[in-house]
């Protein structure tokens, strides 16, 4: 003889969603195109939902950028490198907030793997430069006097390497859009790829490899949606 509440009915502080099928805590109030998660803790994107991806973007409008070079100078175009040397400017970026988002949301395991990846990675352009510097620009006599044609290349290149990534480098020799600034002229090619090599092997194994295991974790433990 007692009346009875037909329905869902819900904990203290929690309240049924719209719909009357689900319970949800009271204080989260989710935007729209995205709901609450299985556990309850946070607002994700509803199935289906676009999520931007930037650096994805960027290199997508980087590889119909050098499409571009390779339908007009194929002879001269090389599409690895040039797709490399560009897409690699992005690394330090992509590192740094990775490093920064992992550590506010207090994920200090793929903080620190990250960082390490990305001191790794510093680490890599400033030898590369020193190497540079050194060994090719003050020792290969055919370089430097193409290189003296070309002044702005002769600037960017050593400050992009360093504080970009010294993969930028490859534009010097990648024939992109058959510009003469980058086909360059080595007296000793040989010595420039050593240096290349030398450093590539150092990022793959410190840089890439703690990067790598990073990005393992984040995509263990980051909620996608539904």
């Amino acid at each position: 003889m007692e009346c009875e509440w037909v329905g869902l009915q819900c904990a203290v502080n929690y309240t049924a969603d719209a719909s009357g099928n689900n319970c949800v805590p009271i204080y989260f109030e989710c935007a729209e195109g995205f709901f609450l998660n299985e556990d309850l803790t946070a607002c994700v994107p509803v199935p289906g939902s676009p999520i931007p991806f930037p650096f994805l973007i960027a290199s997508i409008f980087v590889s119909f950028l050098v499409l571009g070079s390779y339908l007009k100078e194929k002879f001269f175009t090389k599409v690895y490198t040039c797709l490399i040397s560009i897409i690699g400017a992005f690394e330090m970026v992509m590192y740094a907030l990775i490093v920064g988002l992992s550590y506010n949301s207090e994920e200090y395991a793929i903080a620190a793997l990250s960082a390490v990846g990305l001191v790794a990675l510093a680490i890599s352009n400033v030898a590369f430069t020193f190497y540079y510097q050194r060994d090719i620009y003050g020792k290969d006599f055919v370089f430097s006097k193409w290189l003296f044609f070309f002044p702005k290349t002769k600037l960017f290149i050593p400050v992009f390497s360093c504080f970009l990534n010294f993969k930028c480098s490859k534009i010097l020799y990648s024939g992109f859009y058959g510009m003469e600034s980058s086909m360059a002229k080595f007296g000793a090619p040989l010595e420039y790829y050593r240096i290349v090599r030398m450093v590539s092997y150092f990022s793959f194994i410190f840089c890439y490899g703690f990067i790598f295991i990073a990005d393992l974790l984040i995509f263990a433990k980051v909620k996608w949606g539904g």
